[in-house]
């Protein structure tokens, strides 16, 4: 096989990218790192009764493994920040990615129950016998 064909089969083949670097292309370390713990903490967040953005942003940190004092930097100082340890940013990266795949898994399983293909317990339609007895039916 040429060079050629086998590079045309590998990228046939080839998986979509993360869903968190798709998100966040052309940002630096510090703004990416925000836009996934904005995104955990959203997920996170009990609604405006019943919550705080600051409880959010801790149980997002504490999702993603990292510090709650690092958690607090990125969320208040982003823009001063040079960069983020590469740690914190993996952390967040895969807490976000695991996020945005129980967003889409729930979706399609949606979906399925909606247009009731893939669905377990989806009982196909049947009419009731009394939907004969009708007007209609003593008119024949």
């Amino acid at each position: 096989m040429s060079d050629a064909r086998s590079v045309k089969s590998d990228t046939l083949r080839a998986e979509a990218p993360m869903r968190a670097l798709a998100d966040t292309k052309g940002m630096e370390a510090p703004e990416q790192a925000k836009f996934w713990l904005e995104g955990i903490a959203a997920k996170m967040h009990r609604g405006p009764r019943r919550d705080t953005w600051t409880s959010a942003r801790d149980r997002a940190a504490e999702f993603a493994g990292i510090e709650i004092s690092m958690a607090k930097r990125i969320w208040q100082r982003w823009e001063d920040m040079k960069d983020v340890s590469g740690s914190a940013l993996v952390k967040l990266m895969i807490a976000y990615e695991r996020i945005c795949e129980t967003n889409e898994r729930a979706a399609d399983s949606y979906r399925a129950e909606r247009l009731g293909t893939g669905s377990k317990d989806a009982t196909p339609y049947k009419e009731s016998r009394a939907a004969g007895l009708g007007m209609d039916a003593a008119h024949h």
